[in-house]
């Protein structure tokens, strides 16, 4: 069974990354600031994202995978996302959820 905290991030993660991809797809002066190419950047860091974390039930590696999530937001999608200076929730939230993967990474002794 899963650490009910682990699951619930998991799940805020998800949900999180699917409203990103709704906001590309209806909000037309995003889709305007995005070029193509970061448009994939962001899209293909969201699915990783999900596909790495969404359908596994072995805790010790959803931890491992959170941890490199982690590392992922704050080398990759983090910077790109100030690099493209957009006006959106969603640098604030990807700061809130680095915040949130690392509490609890430090609540299970993984960092």
């Amino acid at each position: 069974m899963i650490n009910k905290a682990i699951d619930n991030l998991r799940y805020r993660i998800i949900n999180r990354y699917v409203g990103c991809l709704r906001d590309i797809k209806v909000d037309s002066h995003l889709r305007e600031q995005l070029k193509w190419s970061d448009n994939n950047k962001i899209t293909g860091q969201i699915a990783y994202s999900i596909h790495n974390i969404a359908d596994f039930t072995d805790e010790a590696f959803i931890l491992r995978e959170l941890e490199e999530h982690a590392k992922n937001l704050k080398n990759n999608l983090l910077p790109e996302l100030e690099r493209m200076r957009l006006d959106t929730r969603w640098f604030t939230e990807y700061y809130e959820e680095l915040a949130d993967v690392n509490n609890l990474l430090d609540d299970f002794n993984v960092l």
